[in-house]
């Protein structure tokens, strides 16, 4: 007899400001360093700084996760698909995934291609992909946690508007568009800004 029936899982999405995410409970740190894991599986994870950078993770909710932060340089460059056969080795056959970070720089030459190499990838092979890609601002960051009982990512991005010395977090959905060049929350994936839910019929651009 075959069984039709299947459950289908959703993570939350969360964005806070720096004091609550700095009062957070967190262990298991992945540092962006070629001398240390920037690919790292567990039940709990996190990392920040995240600029040029891109970072998140692949997530089958409940069971198991792995998060990662790839600097944007040559050496990452030349060695993606070692990262990728990393990545979708650690969690095999993950159901959701999210993606953050890259930034329009010269400084920074490979910053936009690593995002996009990586994002054609997720999409290709994960289902449900949550993507926040491109701080539109020189002076903007975001720092993730996840949590694998809450299925939970909770994001912290900060930035200045050009030639403005005040640090702003994102707090509401309008800044999320203001602060990234593109935002897709994955089908079934929750929004939340603090603990106010942002439901896809209020806010139907931020959804897929």
């Amino acid at each position: 007899m075959k069984n039709n029936f299947s459950i289908s899982f959703t993570s939350n999405i969360r964005f806070v400001e720096r004091p609550v995410f700095s009062m957070m409970r967190k262990s298991n740190y992945i540092d962006y360093s070629h001398f240390r894991p920037n690919i790292l599986k567990a039940n709990e994870f996190f990392s920040d700084e995240i600029r040029t950078c891109t970072g998140g993770g692949l997530v089958k909710p409940f069971l198991e996760a792995e998060g990662f932060h790839f600097w944007d340089d040559l050496k990452n460059k030349k060695k993606f698909p070692q990262l990728i056969n990393m990545l979708f080795n650690f969690v095999r056959e993950p159901q959701r995934g999210l993606l953050l970070g890259s930034k329009d720089l010269k400084s920074n030459p490979y910053s936009i291609e690593q995002f996009e190499n990586l994002k054609k990838v997720f999409l290709e092979r994960v289902k449900n992909v949550s993507i926040f890609q491109q701080h539109r601002f020189t002076n903007s960051e975001t720092a993730f946690h996840y949590s694998v009982p809450a299925d939970t990512w909770t994001l912290c991005t900060s930035y200045r508007v050009d030639g403005d010395l005040q640090k702003k977090f994102v707090k509401k959905p309008e800044d999320l568009l203001k602060v990234f060049k593109k935002v897709s929350i994955a089908n079934g994936d929750r929004l939340f800004m603090g603990k106010k839910e942002v439901l896809p019929s209020d806010y139907p651009e931020l959804f897929m």
